[in-house]
């Protein structure tokens, strides 16, 4: 049983899957296997893909049955997590990277003094954009300033939910290591979302997770996807249907969450992208539908003042 179990969803992107599985395999902890997810590749993506992964007895590739817009990120990570044998998940996007080979090595080390095991593991990335680092927060690299508070002798943070719901977004599944007990007891990854199921499964990891642990090192690359490409899965479906998904990963954790932090966190943020939905949906011309998605946001922002008053 390793360690840790690299979960790797790619399709017909090849020549990015190369290197994103080159930086784990660059890992100086060994104690892994990898967990390649083709979700029905064409040739010679396919072909390419299958030699890659028999380069390296470490790493296992599933095939998934072809459809002609695949499974999606959700089904592939919970079918590679099905397969996992690893003590703890961690993920990557075919299309980014780890840029810290020391980044496993440093969990394990935390991990083995650690009493009991935390649930979640948090580290930072750093997202490019047309090969350029973006100067501005993206996920959660405002945390360690807010913390006020010196790190522990291994480099690391305890931190809460409501210390990470301070942050400007949530964490990126790159930088997620999550016990793997306690992933299946959440459900995995929401299969019904083809966008933000990352931030949904985050909310929802941290409003039930017991220890969360920060590692505040940048450990990987994040390249924000061209829109004109439409390979990705932020921008292979319509600015409208994105918001949409937004609104559903809301809607869920305002009714789901357990903790009240997270209800009202998710609760401010619906009525902020209800907004959202109504000039998308202005935009694409339904005019009725942004008439009516603008009324729900007056109203959740009223309702929002009421209840601070």
């Amino acid at each position: 049983m390793p360690l840790f179990s690299v979960l790797l969803p790619t399709r017909n992107r090849a020549t990015l899957f190369a290197a994103a599985l080159g930086s784990v395999l660059a890992q100086e902890c060994r104690d892994l296997e990898v967990v390649v997810i083709d979700d029905g590749s064409d040739e010679p993506d396919a072909a390419q893909c299958r030699a890659l992964c028999q380069a390296d007895a470490r790493v296992r590739l599933l095939v998934l049955p072809r459809r002609s817009r695949g499974h999606g990120q959700s089904y592939a990570l919970n079918e590679g997590a099905e397969a996992a044998c690893g003590r703890f998940l961690c993920f990557l996007d075919d299309d980014d990277g780890w840029t810290d080979p020391g980044h496993l090595a440093r969990v394990s080390r935390l991990l083995a003094q650690a009493e009991p095991l935390p649930d979640l593991v948090l580290a930072n990335q750093q997202a490019f954009r047309a090969g350029e680092p973006l100067g501005r927060t993206v996920w959660i690299e405002d945390l360690e300033p807010r913390l006020g508070r010196a790190p522990d002798a291994l480099g690391a943070y305890t931190v809460t939910p409501e210390e990470l719901l301070g942050c400007q977004a949530h964490c990126h599944v790159n930088t997620t290591i999550v016990r793997r007990e306690f992933y299946r007891d959440l459900g995995g990854f929401e299969e019904g979302l083809r966008y933000e199921c990352d931030r949904d499964f985050y909310l929802r990891a941290i409003d039930r997770a017991a220890l969360i642990r920060f590692v505040p090192q940048v450990v990987a690359r994040h390249n924000v996807p061209d829109p004109a490409a439409g390979t990705a899965m932020s921008t292979a479906i319509s600015l409208l249907a994105r918001r949409l998904y937004q609104l559903r990963v809301f809607d869920r954790a305002a009714t789901g969450s357990t903790r009240p932090a997270l209800r009202r966190y998710a609760l401010r943020q619906r009525a902020y992208t209800l907004a959202h939905v109504a000039a998308a949906a202005a935009a694409a011309g339904h005019r009725d539908s942004a008439r009516l998605y603008a009324r729900e946001a007056r109203l959740a922002r009223l309702l929002l003042l009421l209840g601070r008053a």
